[in-house]
């Protein structure tokens, strides 16, 4: 049967005007532009697993069989092939046929073989469906995610968590722009599935089975990449009761000298920091410091920095939570100890966090030093950084702590104009794409501006931030997006003690947030 497809001749010229890296004069062949896409995407690991990009797929791209990759995938063909727009390779929308789908098996890491769901048709799995069947296409990318699982057991655990948080990135690349639920509910599934695996596939007793231990940490490591993402919206309980279920038996790995005691350690100390942020939205800031402890600990054992660097900031985060600015700036002064070995978005964090602690304690001049070279620190690209899944520091995080820093100042410097620059910082999250601010962090921020319009004495936006802050406080259902709500409303009554709206308001909204 003839194929009439037409080939992707942009694309074909577009590689072909770059040379090899060999240096043999010949043009760039498809292999070595699909080994620079896999660089970009996920780093020079990449290139060792047997699902990636390869010389065949790029192939069906130049012969027309796929027009249009996700957007994670185009973004890396424009970025290795030096052009700004899609069209200039011929990527464009083609409808898909009718997908015929037959289980094929790949070669994995260790030489052994691995079942992959494949399509048949002109419109690759990772590609989003033409219509509503959101909940087969994520049974598709989770049976390829617990393929790639399979393949990456003990020590490499960590190529595996930044493979999986690829995924799942490309999985919200794929998101809908409008009727979201179907989408919203078989992802939600689709995590909690990963999550679940370290308690579905049993977790090992006694550590005598080196292939249970290896498929123990493999399964620990996705489900931790699970419960990062989980934790950008409201399930703050499913993430902790998944947690519990064995984080206890993960220290025991990695309190036993061991070739796995570094990876398990790892791990341990991510699994605290999760706990850690849950223990703060109860506001158990003991229990939230027992935690950060631990992760400084157990990323002691390990040889990585940016794992030791992430337990430092949250461990000097709770301190801040605790009202002490002065210990907080000695922790994270102590991660600082680290910085030729951190990677941007680190050095970032940082230095955004330190900000505001030096705000609160009136050091002007650091303030707005740390707060500048938080900004310049900050990757184009922070997907890209290597510690992006589990250093918990977006754009908006960003914008929250420079925000944050100018607050403080205000309050020290009440003279100076910092409370509109405050305003200003904080404003900017109205602009950014919804789905690029976690819940927790577009609340943090929203309660703050309402601080912040007190300051201003502007008691119309004061009301507005209120009421949403409330609404947000009882979506996440969490104590200490409350304890700022409080601490706003204290500041306000102290400010306009007299004021009748405030009194209004007060019945209207306190109310609301005390009642469970």
């Amino acid at each position: 049967m003839g194929d009439d497809r037409e080939p992707n001749d942009q694309l074909y010229c577009a590689r072909t005007r770059l040379l090899s890296l060999t240096g043999s004069g010949l043009p760039m062949s498809r292999q070595e532009l699909a080994d620079r896409v896999n660089v970009y995407l996920y780093g020079s690991s990449r290139q060792e697993i047997a699902s990636g990009v390869d010389a065949k797929y790029i192939g069906k791209l130049e012969r027309g069989v796929y027009r249009w990759p996700n957007e994670l995938y185009r973004q890396a063909f424009r970025h290795v092939l030096k052009v700004s727009t899609d069209g200039e390779i011929g990527f464009y929308v083609a409808r898909p046929q009718r997908k015929q789908l037959v289980m094929v098996s790949s070669p994995g890491i260790d030489g052994g073989y691995s079942s992959n769901i494949m399509s048949m048709s002109n419109a690759e799995m990772m590609n989003a469906p033409d219509g509503t069947d959101w909940p087969m296409w994520f049974a598709m990318k989770l049976a390829h995610a617990i393929s790639i699982i399979h393949n990456l057991t003990g020590e490499h655990t960590e190529t595996l968590q930044t493979l999986l948080h690829q995924e799942i990135l490309m999985f919200d690349a794929s998101a809908p722009s409008g009727a979201r639920f179907v989408f919203d509910t078989s992802r939600r599934q689709a995590l909690i599935t990963l999550a679940t695996l370290p308690l579905s596939f049993g977790i090992p007793r006694g550590g005598s089975d080196v292939g249970a231990t290896e498929m123990f940490l493999a399964h620990c490591g996705a489900s931790l990449t699970a419960c990062w993402h989980l934790l950008k919206g409201s399930d703050l309980e499913t993430v902790d009761r998944l947690l519990n279920g064995y984080l206890m038996q993960l220290e025991l790995v990695a309190r036993k000298p061991s070739k796995y005691q570094g990876t398990a350690a790892r791990l341990a100390s991510q699994g605290h920091r999760v706990s850690g942020i849950i223990a703060l939205h109860r506001n158990h800031l003991r229990a939230r410091e027992h935690h950060c402890n631990q992760a400084v600990k157990y990323a002691e054992l390990t040889n990585d920095i940016p794992s030791q660097v992430s337990a430092l900031i949250s461990l000097a985060s709770t301190y801040f939570y605790e009202s002490d600015p002065v210990r907080a700036a000695h922790t994270y002064e102590r991660a600082l100890i680290f910085d030729a070995g951190m990677s941007p978005l680190q050095r970032s964090r940082t230095r955004a966090e330190l900000s505001v602690v030096y705000g609160q304690l009136g050091q002007e001049r650091q303030t707005l030093e740390s707060a500048e070279l938080a900004e310049a620190l900050f990757p184009d690209q922070p997907e890209h950084d290597p510690s992006y899944l589990y250093a918990e520091f977006t754009r908006a995080s960003l914008t929250l702590e420079q925000g944050l820093a100018f607050a403080a100042l205000a309050q020290r410097c009440p003279t100076r104009g910092y409370q509109q620059t405050a305003a200003d910082v904080f404003s900017r999250i109205e602009q950014a794409s919804p789905s690029a601010v976690p819940a927790r962090i577009k609340y943090e921020i929203i309660n703050h501006q309402a601080s912040t319009a007190v300051l201003l004495g502007d008691m119309d936006a004061f009301a507005g931030y209120l009421h949403q802050g409330v609404e947000g406080a009882l979506l996440l259902g969490s104590k200490q997006r409350r304890k700022e709500i409080h601490t706003a409303w204290r500041l306000a009554a102290d400010t306009w003690p007299n004021e009748p709206r405030l009194k209004a308001l007060g019945q209207d909204v306190i109310p609301t947030l005390t009642a469970d």
